[in-house]
């Protein structure tokens, strides 16, 4: 009976003592919480809704369903696949055998393999390669080199062609017919005792080539100081039984010739012009393409005292004249 009076008892702020000892507003602001809990219970029947965090949907705890785990699962793992309308790169068809175009051996078989990667023939590992096969190419024609080994490329170690050659085959005895003398058997070069190759019983050498296809430099000090460094164990273990070459498209700077003559090791110097590109149309045939010739040769005193005896310099010159 106090709960029926006290609902429909009009709204004041005047307290009215009650027999209970309770003011009558806080008894009417009581009952007025009551009924906003009965209203919010009536309202909180369904199930909870979820929080909604700009794209990302928070579900209340214990109330995860197993749609969760099935998008969840449908994420993408790694790099997103592409779009049906994207472009792609097609490669050229194959003139041949793909797996001979990567150990390519000469100017042709490179030119192919160029093409197939789409090589730039402007840029200089092209034009490095080409230049390194022509020299190649033209120490085993005209230089009789053999076992030939072509390992230019970044981790080349300073060596880009490595072979056997034997002097002898190449150039002749200037005095077959005079008598070697035992007194004349070892020549003295740079505190050095050097063996010429023809008072030996083996006269084959390990051979050495560096090619360096330069636009405007020349060989400097640094670059000698590298070619001794490269080969420096070998030669320190073998003696003179080895012979390393610089195949360049320039000269020397003055300190650099000096550093060259100097070197503890018998070195040569191979000048090979540039190759050029005449039809720019078809940069990937070879008859494009104007290759590098021999422009001289030069030997160091230790390289001059190992081949002495030998006709290098008229061979040389009959090879320049043709």
């Amino acid at each position: 009976m106090l709960m029926l009076e006290l609902l429909i008892f009009p709204k004041t702020s005047a307290k009215v003592p009650l027999s209970t000892g309770v003011g009558l507003t806080r008894i009417h602001h009581a009952i007025r919480i009551n009924n906003l809990v009965k209203h919010s219970r009536m309202l909180n029947t369904k199930k909870p809704l979820t929080k909604q965090e700009g794209d990302i949907t928070i579900e209340q705890k214990g109330e995860r369903d197993s749609s969760s785990k099935d998008v969840k699962n449908k994420r993408p793992r790694g790099r997103p696949p592409k779009g049906k309308n994207a472009k792609q790169v097609v490669s050229p068809k194959l003139h041949g055998n793909s797996n001979l175009l990567d150990k390519f051996t000469d100017a042709t078989s490179y030119l192919q393999y160029a093409s197939y990667k789409l090589l730039k023939p402007t840029s200089s590992v092209f034009m490095g390669n080409l230049y390194e096969l022509e020299v190649k190419n033209c120490l085993e024609q005209s230089f009789k080199i053999r076992s030939t080994l072509h390992q230019g490329g970044s981790n080349d170690k300073g060596i880009d062609i490595n072979a056997i050659w034997d002097p002898t085959s190449v150039f002749h005895n200037e005095n077959s017919d005079a008598p070697i003398e035992k007194k004349t058997k070892f020549e003295i070069v740079n505190s050095k005792k050097v063996k010429p190759v023809l008072q030996r019983s083996n006269q084959v050498l390990k051979l050495f080539v560096q090619c360096k296809c330069f636009d405007t430099s020349k060989i400097d000090p640094k670059l000698i100081r590298e070619i001794k460094g490269s080969c420096q164990e070998y030669f320190k273990k073998n003696g003179n039984s080895a012979i390393f070459m610089v195949a360049s498209t320039n000269g020397f700077t003055r300190t650099g010739k000096e550093d060259f003559d100097k070197a503890p090791i018998p070195l040569i110097y191979f000048k090979f012009s540039k190759p050029r590109l005449v039809n720019l149309k078809k940069p990937y045939d070879i008859r494009s393409w104007e290759m590098g010739n021999l422009g001289g040769l030069y030997l160091n005193p230790l390289a001059a005292a190992l081949f002495k005896g030998l006709d290098w310099i008229k061979f040389t010159n009959k090879l320049l004249s043709e």
